[in-house]
């Protein structure tokens, strides 16, 4: 009787045999086996969990970048410009704006002087700004070069705009305070409603005439002035500017006389001064009883500043031309 070999013999055959028999411990052809889902992904077995997880991954990333973006709308503004100020105070979301300049404070200025008189008036001092604890100043360009330098220093943020001329440039600047202030709607807002005034005042009908802007030192505004364009708005052409003054300049009472102007258009801030008032104002009253023109008093704080206040000068104009 042969003896039974308890291990696979050394002879080829039985290894071949032994190796084409199934291990016990191999698993079942139709078994699948689990992954975790980061192997999968790491081996490319499960492409459409690796494309979900760096979508997922891009969204994120896309998330924490409009972060930034959203804390930076200012929560504490100072203005330091009197035009600037007339902007804010009409675009600020309530308490956002914590100090403006003291110059729109003072009613012959300012028509917001009354909700100006609410918030701290602020001079150009460094100090009088950081006691505010700002996180924006605005301010006008090409002016306060070290007060900027200091602000930034201190490490607030200073944002300068530029002095607007036009009503055109005046939107533009309300476009950009808008933005920097998180306000955009009320910007869009302000802006369509001064193109509408400016549609319903602007004269269409044959040109009125001459008209001369005069101030109570004999100053006049001329060519690419602000009171120049509100003048040919409301259909007068510029004495000044046909005689040769840029923006501003000064007149005599005998250059007045000689342009034989149809309208005179005098600031009217000038009788608040009793001092200069008889003379400017006595002047201008003989123009009117020579028969020469007619008179319109604007007062400064519809006309110092390009902005939304600028119609009611046209109004004035308007029913001065009557």
């Amino acid at each position: 009787m042969m003896p039974i070999e308890k291990f696979p013999s050394s002879r080829p055959e039985h290894r071949r045999c032994a190796a084409e028999r199934p291990s016990l411990r191999q698993k079942p052809a139709n078994r699948r086996e689990k992954v975790s889902p980061l192997r999968a992904a790491r081996s490319g077995r499960d492409d459409g969990f690796f494309r979900n997880l760096v979508r997922a991954f891009t969204c994120l990333i896309l998330l924490l970048a409009a972060v930034p973006a959203a804390a930076q709308v200012p929560q504490r503004v100072v203005t330091l410009n009197l035009c600037l100020d007339q902007m804010a105070l009409r675009l600020a979301a309530p308490d956002q704006l914590v100090g403006v300049s003291y110059l729109s404070q003072d009613p012959r200025l300012s028509v917001l002087a009354d909700r100006a008189a609410a918030l701290p008036p602020v001079r150009d001092s460094v100090e009088s700004i950081l006691i505010l604890r700002p996180d924006l100043v605005i301010l006008g360009q090409g002016s306060h070069a070290r007060l900027k330098r200091l602000l930034r220093d201190a490490g607030v943020r200073v944002l300068e705009l530029p002095w607007a001329t036009s009503i055109g440039e005046a939107e533009t600047v309300i476009e950009q305070m808008a933005a920097a202030l998180g306000r955009e709607d009320v910007g869009r807002s302000l802006i369509a409603g001064m193109r509408e005034q400016r549609r319903q005042l602007a004269w269409k009908g044959a040109p009125r005439g001459t008209a001369v802007y005069l101030e109570a030192n004999r100053g006049t505004s001329g060519k690419g002035s602000l009171m120049d364009e509100l003048l040919r708005l409301s259909g007068y052409r510029n004495l000044a500017s046909e005689l040769g003054i840029g923006s501003f300049g000064r007149l005599s009472l005998e250059t007045v006389l000689a342009g034989q102007p149809d309208l005179v258009v005098l600031d009217g801030t000038a009788n608040d001064n009793p001092a200069r008032a008889t003379e400017f104002v006595g002047h201008h009253a003989l123009l009117a009883l020579a028969g020469q023109a007619k008179l319109a008093s604007v007062p400064t704080k519809y006309s110092i500043c390009a902005g939304p206040d600028n119609f009611e000068t046209m109004r004035r104009l308007a029913e001065a031309g009557r």
